[in-house]
């Protein structure tokens, strides 16, 4: 069988390559042939059973885009009526070749894992065969709901190893991932200086960087709010390269994350380092589980319940929680199981 993938980078100038790459390299193993169509082309080695063709784009002119990549794809839909189409991540490609497909009765899949429904992705999804996304909060699509499947996040366990913690002193707290509004940054102060105003002294390193110019006048306004007794307790260490993370994570007993959207990757990834993930996160904890058992709320009397039974707990207590925790990430959240169930949905029946 040969899968055609679309998507918008495969350049290792691109943030996205590394995961694109590896997926593209995963996929391989399972399809005769891959042609992968994208807008930036990698000099990268790739497996001998995948061609890379590039597909045109230019930033700021939707109707010559639009053309151009009809003009592209519209000859490879039509002389692969029996191959099968991937479209990951790119919803604007999809809402571009979708009625192609569907007309042509070719068989179309989309990954779309974004808590934004895009008025592409709701066009798209009339003319798709199925919309593949990680959990329920990352593609929250009102119409067409049945060809909506939840496969989980893919998270490459080897990069993101266990680390064996001594956890005794359970003060220094770590937070890496975008830094904006949608992350709660700004209420971390007022955790920190409650906890500290019990004399449990904690520390927080803060990682990351401004995803956008919103963001960072977000985080200007936050850091010149910080009072002198914040300052000394919360430290703001800049961005981070992910392959630099989990040595880094190491010098840490506590990961903080006050995302409310859908199940954030750095959650997952943080539980495969064995870091005691501490969040209000709804697909989080109802899938882990809560410390104090008590269920998840967005407040601030939550998080510090659950940062203070993380502190009473026993060395032995804690390591039975985080490697139940680190099985069921696997079990659930790892790369390989992850390119398994999307290998099964792209090429299974359609929902009914």
């Amino acid at each position: 069988m040969k899968l055609i993938v679309v998507n918008y980078s495969m350049s290792s100038k691109s943030l996205v390559f590394s995961h694109q790459r590896q997926l593209v390299v995963a996929l391989s193993q399972f399809f005769d042939s891959i042609d992968v169509f994208t807008t930036e082309i990698t000099d990268e080695t790739l497996p001998q059973n995948v061609n890379v063709f590039l597909l045109p784009w230019r930033a700021k002119s939707p109707f010559r885009n639009a053309v151009k990549v009809l003009s592209v794809l519209y000859p490879v839909i039509l002389k692969n009526r029996k191959s099968i189409f991937f479209t990951h991540m790119a919803d604007i490609h999809a809402a571009l070749i979708s009625p192609l497909t569907w007309g042509l009765k070719v068989r179309h899949v989309l990954w779309y894992a974004h808590a934004r429904n895009s008025i592409y992705l709701v066009w798209a999804s009339f003319f798709l065969t199925r919309i593949l996304s990680s959990t329920s909060g990352s593609c929250t699509l009102k119409v067409n709901r049945r060809k909506i499947l939840y496969i989980n996040q893919g998270i490459c366990q080897e990069d993101f190893s266990y680390y064996p913690r001594t956890l005794e002193g359970r003060k220094r707290i770590l937070y890496y991932g975008r830094l904006d509004r949608s992350k709660n940054i700004h209420l971390f102060p007022e955790i920190i200086t409650a906890l500290n105003s019990k004399k449990l002294l904690f520390t927080l390193d803060i990682f990351g960087s401004p995803a956008n110019l919103d963001s960072e006048r977000y985080m200007n306004n936050l850091m010149s709010s910080l009072n002198s007794t914040n300052a000394h307790a919360i430290y703001f260490k800049g961005p981070i390269q992910r392959h630099i993370i989990p040595a880094m994570a190491r010098e840490y007993e506590i990961f903080l994350n006050l995302f409310s959207g859908s199940l954030d990757k750095t959650l997952i990834e943080a539980t495969f380092m064995g870091l005691p993930v501490i969040t209000w996160n709804r697909e989080y904890c109802q899938q882990f589980g809560t410390w104090s058992g008590a269920p998840e709320t967005e407040s601030l009397d939550f998080i510090l319940r659950e940062l203070t039974y993380v502190k009473s707990l026993n060395s032995l207590e804690l390591h039975v929680e985080i490697k139940r925790r680190l099985d069921l990430a696997v079990l659930c959240h790892s790369f390989d199981g992850w390119v398994k169930r999307l290998v099964s949905a792209v090429e299974g029946d359609p929902g009914k």
